[in-house]
C-alpha cells in the first residue's frame, strides 16, 4: 500500500465523516461534524493498520486484518450512548448513535479501500438523514393522535409522579416529556412539555377535566394544552 492511497483512504473517512456530521451539525444534535469526522477517520486508521500489520507480519503469523475493525465495530457503541443520555428524559439521540455506528462502518470502509461501498453508505445515510425524516415526521402527523400540555412547575419530581398517575384515569398514555430550568428568581422554575396519546377516541376524552386536573396540583401553573 502506498503512502498516497493512505492518504486518499483517509480523506474519504474524513470527507465521508465531515459530510454525515454536517447534517447533524445542522440539526442541532450533540455529536456533530468534528465528531463524525473523527469516528470515520479513527476507523479507516485502525482498518488501514489491520492491513499492513497483515503485510508486515506476513512471515511470522497469518493474522485476520478484519479482526481491528471488528473491535471498532463493537466499541462504538460507548460514544453512541454518550449522545442518547446527553437528551435528558427524551430519546432523540438514538438517531446520531446509530449516525455515529454507520460512520464507524464507513470509515472501516473507507480504510479497506472499498471506495463504492463507502460512498454508496455516505450517500445512503444522508437520504435517510433528510429525506425520510420528512417522510416519517409526516406520517407521524397523520397517524399520531394525542395531546401537548406546557405546565410551570416548583416540584419536577413530584409533578411528573402526578402526572403519571393522573393520565391513566382520564384513558390517556404518557408518551414524552421535556424540562428546562429557569434560575432567574430565587426559586427553580421548572417548564414541562409532555406529550400524551389516547388509549381510545379522542371524542370520549375529557381534556379540559384533564387539564384542569394538572392545573389544580399545588406549585403548578400556566398550564396550556394543545391537540397533536
Amino acid at each position: 500500500m502506498t503512502i498516497l492511497e493512505i492518504c486518499l483512504r483517509v480523506a474519504l473517512a474524513m470527507g465521508i465523516g465531515g459530510i454525515i456530521g454536517w447534517e447533524r451539525e445542522n440539526s442541532n444534535r450533540p455529536a456533530g461534524l468534528r465528531t463524525h469526522m473523527l469516528v470515520a477517520i479513527g476507523a479507516a486508521v485502525v482498518m488501514i493498520m489491520g492491513e499492513l500489520s497483515l503485510d508486515k507480519y506476513a512471515d511470522i503469523t497469518t493474522m485476520d486484518p478484519t479482526r481491528l475493525g471488528a473491535q471498532v465495530i463493537s466499541g462504538i457503541g460507548f460514544l453512541g450512548a454518550g449522545t442518547i443520555l446527553r437528551e435528558g428524559l427524551t430519546v432523540r439521540g438514538l438517531t446520531t448513535a446509530a449516525s455515529l455506528w454507520a460512520v464507524a462502518c464507513l470509515g472501516l470502509a473507507a480504510g479497506g479501500g472499498f471506495y463504492v461501498a463507502a460512498i454508496a453508505g455516505t450517500v445512503a445515510i444522508i437520504l435517510t438523514l433528510t429525506i425520510f425524516e420528512y417522510v416519517e415526521t409526516k406520517f407521524r402527523r397523520v397517524k399520531y393522535k394525542g395531546l401537548q400540555v406546557e405546565m410551570d412547575c416548583e416540584d419536577i419530581t413530584e409533578t411528573l409522579i402526578n402526572i403519571k398517575k393522573i393520565a391513566p384515569t382520564y384513558n390517556m398514555l404518557f408518551h414524552d416529556v421535556d424540562i428546562s430550568e429557569d434560575v432567574g428568581g430565587e426559586q427553580v422554575q421548572y417548564h414541562v412539555v409532555s406529550k400524551f396519546g389516547f388509549g381510545k377516541s379522542s371524542k370520549k376524552i375529557n381534556k379540559d377535566g384533564f387539564v384542569s386536573e394538572l392545573s389544580a396540583l399545588e406549585g403548578v401553573s400556566k398550564v396550556k394544552c394543545k391537540g397533536l
